[in-house]
């Protein structure tokens, strides 16, 4: 058997979870798309936009918002949703270099694009609606922004104009010819073959970049669009950026610090950011102009996602993710492990699907077994994605606690001293992965910092002697209040400890 006959037998068409990334599956997005609370808010009114910032986790699904907005921008003629997610940052070598006139320069661009597009429809009267001044301007634009252009771009247009149909974005495939002949057809009626490589451009005009791009939004306007979307999306996936949250917003720092430009009529920024970003953004940007979200999932918002995915993957044959499961407690264990984070849900399961399949190619049900072992499996690799230094790693293997002081490592003998647990615990502190949650009276000795894991992949992985139930048994409690609900990770074996969020006393 085949894992395609294993996929189909088990009632999927195709694998639902080969792919843990929204641009990859666009065509299902619609079917198992949840709206999240705000989303209403962040599309907002189109003809009276205002710029917002969105943030999750990674995997948080911001993406899926993104193309749930391009595809709605979509079905109105006269809305231009530009997709933000491609620099050639190959110019620059360190991300401080980058300003807003770099962000500026491509957007109009692509604004550019965008409106000789739609001025090129045989429908459109281009001599009626632009004057002889209007069109003087725009040839001066085209030859500053598009008559030479850098190698990476006609292909980084063709991703960012998702809005526009694709027969009309082959246009600018070949991309320098193509522009200049469609300058000439649009004045052709006058007379006048402009040939773009002997416009004279002034100075000023060349580098008033935020003046340009005012007045190419009036001319989008005049050829029917009535409200612009910019669609800024993977900051930290760039080459300069990575996994630095500072360098990811040193990359978008100017754009979201200039409100003029965020406030410009019929034009809005949609930030999509890492929420690591956050204490940035809050920082430089200005919150009471510029609204923010927070991408927040709940437990059974997760349940919903992954059983409309089953239906659309499987042609409607599934409508229950759950009745895969031989055991239903498997199903909250991969949420649980997921961190609420639908891309690690979508990571299981295709752990599951592999392991499953190894295990026993005829099943149509996922074991208990085989959940555990691809859920420690998933563990594993996650903890090598979090803490990249394989010795930092391994000392996380070794603290074998899931709270605990210093002074407990050094009785461990984690390491030799405190300074020395420190070193090894200060970069966990700064990613978040480990929290203090509170100070430990000592006799006749100087009160001492108590810590936690935030996350249960490497509070498991912090617990090698514990089997995955023995580990949810003793250092896993959920908050029994119902308005509250979150789960939280300590020696609860050791000793009982409240809530963090809402101070609750769990048994």
């Amino acid at each position: 058997m085949t894992i395609e006959q294993f996929i189909n037998n088990l009632g999927f068409e195709v694998n639902p979870f080969q792919y843990s990334n929204a641009d990859k599956e666009v065509e299902y997005l619609d079917s198992y798309f949840i709206k999240p609370d705000y989303f209403e808010d962040v599309w907002g009114n189109p003809y009276n936009p205002v710029s917002n910032i969105i943030y999750a986790p990674r995997g948080g699904g911001k993406t899926a918002q993104r193309i749930m907005i391009e595809k709605r921008a979509k079905e109105s003629n006269d809305i231009l949703a530009i997709t933000y997610t491609n620099h050639d940052l190959s110019g620059f070598h360190k991300i401080e270099d980058i300003n807003l006139n770099y962000h500026l320069t491509y957007l109009n661009r692509l604004l550019l694009i965008a409106f000789f597009n739609r001025i090129n429809d045989t429908s459109f009267d281009f001599d009626f609606t632009f004057n002889f001044s209007e069109r003087q301007y725009i040839y001066k634009l085209a030859r500053i922004y598009l008559f030479e252009t850098p190698a990476s771009f006609p292909n980084h247009a063709i991703q960012s104009l998702k809005t526009l149909e694709d027969y009309a974005v082959d246009l600018w495939k070949g991309f320098k010819e193509p522009i200049t002949n469609v300058i000439k057809q649009i004045s052709k009626s006058k007379g006048l073959e402009v040939d773009l490589s002997k416009i004279e451009i002034d100075k000023k005009l060349e580098f008033s970049h935020k003046d340009n791009t005012f007045n190419v939004i009036q001319l989008l306007k005049k050829s029917g669009y009535n409200s612009i979307y910019i669609l800024v999306d993977k900051v930290d996936e760039q080459n300069l950026t990575g996994n630095n949250p500072s360098a990811s917003f040193l990359l978008i720092s100017d754009l979201i610090k200039d409100l003029e430009l965020l406030e410009t009529p019929n034009l809005s920024f949609k930030f999509f950011l890492w929420d690591a970003l956050k204490p940035f953004a809050v920082e430089a940007a200005r919150p009471d102009r510029v609204f923010s979200y927070d991408l927040r999932w709940t437990w059974n918002q997760i349940i919903k996602m992954l059983s409309k995915r089953s239906e659309a993957y499987s042609g409607g044959k599934i409508k229950n993710f759950e009745s895969l499961f031989e055991n239903r407690k498997s199903l909250g264990r991969i949420i649980l492990f997921s961190e609420l984070s639908p891309r690690d849900c979508v990571r299981i399961c295709n752990r599951i699907l592999s392991e499953q399949f190894k295990e026993n190619p005829n099943s149509t049900k996922f074991s208990e077994l085989v959940v555990d072992s691809s859920i420690e499996q998933f563990c594993r690799e996650k903890a090598q994605e979090l803490i990249v230094n394989a010795t930092n790693l391994k000392h996380l293997t070794k603290t074998n606690h899931v709270s605990y002081t210093i002074e407990e490592l050094v009785t461990a003998k984690v390491a030799a001293d405190s300074p020395a647990i420190r070193n090894i615990i200060n970069p966990w502190t700064t990613a978040g992965y480990l929290k203090k949650i509170g100070l430990i009276e000592r006799k006749n000795a100087k009160s001492v910092n108590e810590y936690a894991y935030q996350d249960i992949r490497l509070a498991f992985m912090a617990t090698p002697t514990l089997s995955l139930d023995q580990f949810i048994m003793a250092k896993v409690r959920r908050c029994k209040t119902d308005t509250c609900k979150i789960f939280y990770y300590r020696d609860f074996d050791r000793k009982p400890y409240d809530c963090p969020e809402c101070n609750t006393e769990n048994e």
